[in-house]
């Protein structure tokens, strides 16, 4: 073993244990939601497309904080799905507008309580305190500019 590498905790660096939590919170996604092929970034896109309305996907992606490549390629397995629509904006063609079809409406629906009890399953291990405490540390690192 190195001697220069003894004084760096794996266990107490913000990236792994963040890493670590996110892998524990998709297991209990995947464990709680009904529906297996619908991941925990996919139902945050429906989410904000249900919120946002008929949008542009560079809207959605500010939203969800999801890169625009990566957020084409999960719009288009959502459509392919049939839970979203995706139109040519008649205003400028260069954008393509994305909005709930009715059955993702109804998934979206059906999925809120289960994803709810994601997040408390996922905040078990805190008590009331902690859980406030952690969702504002968070917040204020994932809102941060880099």
């Amino acid at each position: 073993m190195n001697a220069h590498n003894h004084d760096y905790e794996l266990d107490m660096q913000i990236g792994h244990l963040l890493r670590r939590a996110y892998q524990r919170h998709t297991a209990i996604f995947q464990k709680e939601i009904a529906d297996d092929r619908l991941t925990s970034v996919q139902f945050a896109t429906m989410v904000a497309i249900s919120q946002l309305g008929t949008a542009p996907l560079v809207q959605i992606s500010h939203a969800t904080a999801i890169d625009h490549a990566t957020l084409r390629d999960i719009v288009a397995r959502l459509k392919e799905r049939g839970l979203l629509c995706v139109v040519q904006d008649k205003a400028d063609r260069r954008q393509r507008l994305v909005s709930l079809s009715p059955e993702g409406e109804k998934l979206l629906q059906a999925t809120i309580p289960a994803a709810r009890a994601v997040t408390e399953l996922t905040l078990a291990p805190l008590d009331a305190c902690e859980r406030i405490a952690a969702l504002q540390v968070l917040k204020k690192l994932a809102l941060e500019d880099i």
